[in-house]
């Protein structure tokens, strides 16, 4: 599969500007990639650290609806499989969108999506290559120290292309398979854990994902499950 690609050393946002090229330019797949972003975000319009040097890749494509929560659990683990492959131990992945290793952030994912005539799906990634923001919340860390050296960017970009489109785009997907092995490599698992929704906290025993996709909390022999929200 050819995609277009679009190349920018600066750009606002590479998610908004794959979401105007769907809507304005009628331009229906493809990469956006860029050096630094102005305006960076994450879920909830959190702002994402986006200095020179580090990674930030968005790509689109139309995709079915029921396919959406699928590709969410998919994508983190095809990155899960990139970064192992540079000799990285510790690689978790946190719920709904990111990637840690050694229990510190290294990637962040955005999943949008759209409907202009038929379903598209915007998928920004953010990965901490040569730096990482100092943030109270959580610990971060970056690739170039967690492997003492120094990564290739156009080798990590190219190896994200390769893997959306042998791996992901237009494939038939099993959830339940992916919920497996997703559930592998998840942080915190079987951890006491504070999740957020609507402003109300819960606190409980985190299980893994069903195989719908949904957040498994646990306590007093009793299960809860959430389609969204947010780990704290």
């Amino acid at each position: 599969m050819s995609l277009p690609i679009f190349n920018f050393t600066e750009i606002e946002s590479t998610n908004d500007f794959a979401r105007s090229l769907i809507t304005e330019h009628k331009i229906f797949k493809g990469i956006v990639i860029a050096d630094q972003q102005t305006k960076g975000r994450g879920r909830y319009g959190n702002k994402w650290n986006s200095p020179k040097g580090n990674l930030y890749f968005t790509i689109f494509f139309p995709i079915l609806k029921t396919n959406l929560k699928k590709i969410q659990f998919l994508v983190q683990l095809q990155i899960r499989n990139i970064l192992v492959n540079y000799n990285i131990k510790n690689v978790s992945l946190k719920w709904p969108n990111d990637l840690y290793i050694n229990n510190k952030k290294v990637c962040g994912i955005l999943q949008e999506s759209i409907v202009f005539n038929k379903f598209f799906l915007i998928i920004g990634i953010g990965i901490n290559v040569k730096s990482s923001p100092k943030i109270k919340k959580y610990p971060t860390t970056y690739l170039n120290k967690e492997t003492n050296k120094k990564i290739n960017l156009r080798e990590l970009i190219e190896k994200l292309k390769k893997c959306f489109v042998s791996s992901i785009i237009d494939k038939k997907y099993s959830l339940k398979k992916i919920a497996k092995d997703w559930n592998k490599y998840a942080f915190n698992k079987n951890k006491f854990i504070k999740f957020k929704i609507n402003n109300k906290i819960y606190k409980g025993i985190f299980k893994g994902i069903n195989n719908n996709g949904a957040l498994i909390l646990q306590h007093n022999n009793h299960k809860d499950y959430f389609t969204h929200g947010s780990l704290v």
